[in-house]
């Protein structure tokens, strides 16, 4: 079997971009010959990480050049890579590859989607998503990553299946002094974010909580991982707030790995979510969450059993759940053996990838294609 994987990645190596190549390399393991496809745009800023990324483990890739927001020539693109790769499934990742993929409309072909998350900030997002939720009614299939999403495509009469993220737990690594003293930390607490800066990540929560858990733990260090479009403000807020001498951002990294490594704790102070995979990677590295109670989170962590969690927005309860953390060593170490027996059990990539081979299975067979596993 063959499968072409479409994204188009706005902001770098997230959420989304490392399912893709998590899920493919699962695939290849299986049999599946698993191609994944980035749209590069040529006239604004593109990220093509996630091929980088696909590259460096051994799954094949193709670039899509895309001259503005939309270009046939990218459709046809599409169709040529499908000829020449005699692709069963085009399984989509975002509203342009949804798009693209219904405008090629390889005959014969399945079409499956994965919703990962939409954020309803604007009007204009709210009529994205629903844009592309009534494009999902030509798909074969559609995928939520969580209990959040499947909701929002019942109202547009979507059928959904629902699989949970998971991750490589061989990609995990330990703690490692020698990452700490590089990064120039030290021995002092590190609570890490990892992911886009974006509001409906909620980082200005942790910020406003900074100043309490610096009142009591004043070494404290607050570093974040990753980009995007609220860096700014967050920088002048960190500065408004006069903690901006214990945070550290980071930018963009391509050593996620070694920074969950070397943290001591993971905040996830999110508005909304799907099923974050720095939460899961977090989990396995056996590393303390404290999390807002949002998307699939609650179904992956039981309060003060593998973690903590928090309403969206409370600042207090956020604050208090930190300061219980670095108070006790004990508890920390409790709460990450737990959280990565967890990962091990319910949340790994071959989970994921056997639930979505048979659905690859099931819609190859639909569409009259016979189904070849090596």
């Amino acid at each position: 079997m063959n499968v072409l994987h479409l994204i188009s990645s706005r902001l770098g190596y997230y959420g989304a971009e490392r399912v893709v190549v998590t899920l493919s390399a699962a695939l290849e393991e299986m049999g599946v010959t698993s191609i994944v496809a980035a749209f590069h745009n040529t006239v604004r800023t593109t990220h093509l990480e996630v091929l980088e990324e696909a590259t460096a483990r051994g799954i094949n890739t193709e670039r899509i050049l895309c001259n503005g927001r939309f270009d046939w020539k990218a459709v046809q693109a599409i169709r040529d890579i499908v000829d020449r790769n005699s692709i069963d499934v085009v399984h989509c990742h975002g509203i342009k590859p949804v798009l693209y993929a219904l405008l090629a409309s390889p005959k014969g072909v399945a079409l499956i989607s994965t919703c990962h998350l939409w954020t309803f900030e604007s009007g204009k997002a709210w009529a994205i998503s629903a844009f592309e939720r009534c494009m999902l009614h030509a798909f074969d299939r559609v995928v939520a990553v969580s209990d959040q999403i499947s909701p929002q495509l019942r109202r547009f009469g979507l059928k959904s299946d629902l699989i949970y993220n998971g991750i490589e737990l061989a990609m995990v690594r330990g703690s490692d002094w020698e990452i700490r003293k590089r990064m120039n930390w030290g021995s002092r607490p590190v609570i890490g974010v990892i992911g886009r800066l974006a509001k409906q990540k909620g980082h200005q929560y942790l910020l406003r909580a900074a100043p309490e858990v610096l009142r009591n733990s004043p070494d404290t260090l607050f570093v974040f991982a990753g980009d995007g479009p609220e860096r700014d403000s967050l920088e002048v807020e960190a500065k408004s707030l006069g903690v901006h001498e214990s945070v550290r951002f980071l930018g963009v990294r391509q050593d996620i790995p070694d920074i969950l490594a070397s943290i001591d704790i993971l905040a996830m102070p999110s508005l909304s979510e799907g099923l974050p995979m720095a939460l899961l990677e977090a989990m396995a590295s056996a590393k303390p969450v404290v999390a807002s109670a949002v998307g699939a989170i609650p179904r992956v962590i039981q309060n003060r059993a593998n973690g903590i969690l928090i309403a969206a927005g409370d600042v207090s309860g956020l604050a208090g759940a930190l300061q219980d953390l670095l108070r006790s060593k004990e508890l920390r170490l409790e709460l990450g053996r737990s959280a990565r027996m967890t990962v091990e059990s319910s949340f790994s990539a071959v989970s994921m990838a056997n639930q979505y081979l048979e659905i690859y299975r099931a819609t190859s067979v639909d569409n009259g294609q016979p189904v070849h596993i090596v």
